[in-house]
């Protein structure tokens, strides 16, 4: 295996001979092992319990095991939540006092030193053996701390264009009942799929789309890396060597977890290096005296919109609460979200401190203040709101609190609304720390609050695949507000002013506003916004939202939209106006706004496809399912930058490549000045990127190019074997499906540019060509999903079906129609790969029906191919050859004839004879010409013993390898070595073939 030299090999010598772990093979191991069933090492854990808790008796001990052991369930995710929660903090057991007639005592278990790291035991096994419900797995990599396996690393062919997603598949594939081993994953903390060119790390149940790269070096540099090693490092040794550094791992256990439930399903996350980074550096400023007093320690913490600030947020106040530097500060924590603050104090509770409290208002904030230190309070920018509308500016005041250990993190610092805040808790705080987060960092946020402590921005989130890029598509130019655009109209409405009247209340809002607030502007936009969703966005579930310039003028965007998509529009705005009824009424129409948001996450568009706004909902919900923003109002600096990022969350699942503002007010003409507020370079070019235009058109082109070049030039379409002989070597094959993807996105950009359609023929063919290679090749790109809904609408519309030729099914070996299918193909090169591919996907279905059987046609197809590729073998007579290895393939019961065994009977029998294949003094003379007897003897053994679901009784199992080995040892005289390899091998076919 390729993977073992060029992957595991070097894994597993960084992390013994660069981090210091202690190594083992799974062979070894099972001498220490109950079962092979239980993943973990109990003795080892005992041992270390003891060591992390002096004193601790062997009861305790294993009571303490007892109750982890206990915590695990049958729905595995809600097992590795239970479990983290019991790891990362510690389980409460009763000790016998210590002198007589005393009553118990109870006392608390750790699993972990977290603060002196070599008290531990850190182990990695190669090829760790953990038996399923139905069959054993065999993992690469399994590291064990103290006992407990904490990590699996899957390692991968580096010449397999598809390692990557076929590592992950495969984790996937073990935590699964029927095809795994679960068991494994209950302790889990994270996942690695790798080679030396990639590597990304998942947690329980993550998906191919959340595995991600990890991309800092800490507490390496690639200097000191490159040193250990004595060679320069692959991206899998970067990512090993930090996320597996000791000290870096058990902190990552216990401080960069989350759990959350959305839509009533359990997530587990885990920091991104951009958040775990942002958080040392924050804890390390904040503790570090030689700064100053706590007051002169805060700063700015920069991370682009969509890039995971509350979660960061979270973990810094997590490791603040932990700081023994700190000495149990005080936290306050503001956010414009209150489904963080509920997942804090989940967190924190988790983690064993007391619960945040939530202040429910500033005043009920000022009087929590007079206690804040070692407390955690909460609160939301909306109370503030809430209260200033309500009492007015000037009655909002806090009470001064003189204590100087307090800290106070800010999320979205730069907006307006806190600059009262902030001054506010600055009176009621003054020897406080302050520290800002924010997505668009401005001049008046940095002099507020201080230097950067860290910056991820928006074009290195994209570039991470963190967010998505922001297409921007003008609209101004294809809409005549009456025929004019709006300085004609300012004109005209003001005609009786002087001119320097005119330009006077030209630049007052409220005029601008109330010309765009006009019934019949509102009425052509609505159409446009509705017709531009249908055309964009409604076939492929995509949602949006309309962004107004006031609260008049989202509920006449709500009623026209409403109109032209009913049923399918809300409106969210904040208290209107006390005399303006017929806005309250639209308000209570709509005043359940949580469900209306939860719809609007989940449901599918034909329930709710488009959200209206004014001011409120702008910002505040993260909804990866809205990809356009329809944008209607004067936005500038920061507002701008926020607003749009509205778009930019991932959604892997539909495909969603970048999100589109479409503005109808021309605010993008105040991007560069946004960007100069930033106090850093950016170009607006990476920020918003023009949807529609030359730049778009000229990419598309240079796509169509590039994929046009993966082929000879000339090729016909009337026959597809050419094409797909092209793309025959993996590498080639990689290449094209990376540069369809890029095509088939570039159109996607530009549409609906009338000059995309021309390239949909083309499309359509390579789309087929795709699929044809699918099934030729008989794998499935996992990274690539098909187009589109309104892509293949358009498809349909504008290509002529006879352009494109039938597509042929997959090819079955063992189907009827196999010859006829083969023989549709015209040149023997088509044959032979179509043959090639068709008998190594059979042998991958089908090897753990019979191992012995397809291990020994793998190797003989091996053998065939790498005569072909050596030129010593033509494509007709590559052809033949393989055609003798379907026809065996085919021919398995003439096999079982000629054996003397029924078809059923032929597994078994293939695994006794190549055990008794190998000399073996003692083996008796006539035990070969029994094996057909000794099969079935065996086999009618285990079936008479086979009751349901005994697969999972070990004590069946039990009975069942004793009748096996007294089978073998006493009726057939076959020695102990020969015996046990030969004992898990039948055992692991009757899991297959006697299943009750």
């Amino acid at each position: 295996m390729p993977e073992r030299p060029d992957s595991q090999t070097p894994a597993l010598a960084l992390l013994r001979d660069v981090l210091g772990y202690s190594a083992t093979t799974g062979a070894e191991l099972t001498k220490e092992r109950g079962t092979l069933s239980d993943p973990w090492l109990e003795s080892r854990l005992l041992a270390a319990l003891k060591r992390v808790n002096p004193g601790l008796s062997d009861g305790s001990a294993r009571q303490a095991i007892l109750t982890l052991r206990q915590a695990a369930g049958p729905d595995l995710l809600e097992s590795n939540e239970r479990l983290h929660v019991l790891l990362s903090r510690w389980v409460s057991v009763e000790e016998s006092a210590s002198l007589p007639g005393q009553p118990p005592m109870r006392r608390s278990v750790r699993f972990f030193d977290f603060e002196t790291v070599s008290n531990n035991e850190f182990l990695v096994t190669e090829e760790f053996v953990v038996k399923g419900p139905q069959r054993e797995r065999r993992f690469d990599l399994v590291i064990h701390v103290n006992g407990l396996p904490l990590v699996v690393i899957e390692c991968k062919d580096p010449a397999d264009p598809h390692a990557i997603e076929k590592g992950v598949g495969d984790l996937l594939a073990y935590q699964r009942a029927e095809t795994g081993a679960p068991r494994l994953f209950e302790t889990i903390h994270f996942c690695l799929a790798l080679n030396r060119h990639d590597a990304r790390y998942g947690t329980v149940a993550t998906e191919l789309r959340h595995f991600a790269r990890w991309k800092s070096l800490r507490p390496f540099t690639e200097e000191s890396l490159t040193a250990a090693l004595g060679r320069t490092p692959t991206p899998q040794d970067e990512t090993l060597a930090s996320l597996c550094e000791p000290a870096q791992l058990l902190d990552f256990l216990r401080g960069f977890v989350a759990f959350e439930r959305r839509g009533g399903r359990l997530v587990k996350k885990l920091a991104r290096y951009q958040q775990w980074e942002a958080v040392i550096d924050a804890a390390e400023r904040v503790s570090d005296r030689g700064r100053g007093p706590l007051k002169q320690r805060g700063g700015v913490i920069w991370h682009t919109q969509g890039s995971g600030k509350s979660l960061t947020m979270l973990w810094l106040a997590l490791r603040l609460r932990r700081s023994p530097e700190l000495e149990n500060p005080g936290l306050v924590i503001v956010t414009d979200r209150s489904d963080l603050d509920r997942q804090i104090a989940t967190t924190f509770r988790n983690c064993g401190f007391e619960n945040p409290v939530t202040a429910a208002s500033v005043r009920h904030l000022g009087q929590l203040l007079d206690n804040a230190e070692g407390q955690t309070l909460l609160t939301t920018i909306q109370k503030f709101e809430e209260d200033l509308t309500r009492e007015g500016l000037h009655r909002i005041k806090v009470p001064m609190h003189r204590g100087g250990n307090v800290i106070v993190l800010i999320d979205e610092a730069h907006r307006t609304e806190y600059g009262v805040f902030n001054a506010r808790l600055r009176e009621a705080l003054p020897d406080a720390c302050f520290i800002a987060f924010t997505g668009t960092p401005i001049a008046k946020t940095l002099a507020k609050f201080g230097s950067y402590i860290h910056r991820y921005t928006m074009p290195v989130s994209v570039q991470d695949g963190a967010t998505v890029p922001i297409l921007y598509e003008n609209r101004l130019p294809d809409l005549a507000v009456w025929g004019k655009r709006l300085d004609p109209i300012f004109d005209a409405e003001l005609a009786h002013l002087t001119e320097e009247q005119r330009e006077l209340v030209k630049k007052k809002e409220a005029t601008m506003r109330r010309i765009a607030e006009a019934e019949d502007r509102i009425e052509m936009i609505a159409h446009d916004i509705a017709k531009h969703y249908r055309e964009n966005f409604m076939a492929d579930g995509f949602k949006g939202q309309v962004a107004a310039c006031s609260q008049k003028a989202a509920a006449r965007y709500y009623e026209a939209l409403d109109r032209l998509l009913p049923g399918r529009v809300a409106l969210l705005i904040s208290d209107p106006p006390k005399g303006d009824a017929a806005l309250w009424e639209l308000k209570r129409k709509f005043s359940n706004e949580s469900a209306i948001i939860e719809q609007f996450l989940n449901d599918p568009p034909d329930r709710l496809a488009l959200i209206v706004v004014a001011d409120k909902y702008l910002t505040g919900f993260d909804a990866p399912i809205e990809r356009v923003l329809y944008l209607d109002k004067p936005l500038q600096e920061h507002n701008l930058l926020q607003a749009i990022a509205r778009v930019n969350r991932p959604l892997p699942e539909l495909d969603k490549e970048w999100g589109l503002v479409v503005d109808y007010w021309g605010v993008s003409g105040f991007l560069d000045q946004a960007l100069e507020g930033l106090h850093e370079d950016v170009d607006p070019g990476e920020i918003l990127v023009e949807r529609l235009g030359e730049e778009a058109y000229a990419r598309l082109r240079a796509c169509h190019h590039d994929l046009a070049d993966c082929f000879p030039k000339g090729l016909s379409r009337k026959v597809i074997e050419p094409w797909l002989e092209a793309i025959e070597v993996d590498d080639r094959r990689a290449i094209f499906l990376a540069r369809y993807r890029d095509f088939y996105h570039s159109i996607e950009q530009l549409l609906p540019d009338p000059r995309a359609l021309d390239f949909l023929p083309d499309l359509a063919w390579y789309r087929r060509v795709r699929k044809e290679a699918e099934n030729a090749f008989q794998e499935r790109d996992l990274s690539i999903p098909d187009c589109s809904a309104r892509i293949r609408q358009l498809i349909d519309r504008h290509v002529r079906g006879e352009e494109i030729i039938p597509l042929l099914k997959p090819i079955d070996i063992l189907g009827d129609d196999f010859s006829v299918e083969i023989e549709k193909l015209r040149s023997p090169r088509a044959k032979a790969m179509r043959m090639e591919h068709a008998i190594r996907h059979t042998i991958s279905v089908k090897l753990h029906e019979d191992p012995v059987f397809f291990e020994s046609l793998s190797e003989r197809l091996a053998r065939i191919i790498g005569e072909r590729k050596a030129s010593r073998l033509d494509d007709i007579a590559e052809f033949r050859l393989l055609g003798e290895l379907a026809r065996e393939m085919r021919q398995r019961d003439q096999e079982a004839q000629r054996q003397g065994v029924k078809t059923e009977e032929l597994p078994f029998f293939h695994a006794i004879q190549k055990a008794l294949e190998k000399p073996t003094d003692g083996v008796a003379e006539d035990t070969e010409s029994d094996l057909p007897k000794l099969t079935r003897e065996i086999l009618a053994d285990l079936q008479e013993l086979a009751v349901i679901d005994w697969e999972t009784k070990e004590e069946v199992m039990r009975g069942m390898r004793r009748a096996i080995k007294r089978r073998l040892r006493l009726d057939y005289t076959i020695p102990a070595d020969a015996i046990e390899p030969l004992v898990v091998s039948l055992m692991e076919l009757a899991k297959v073939h006697l299943r009750r």
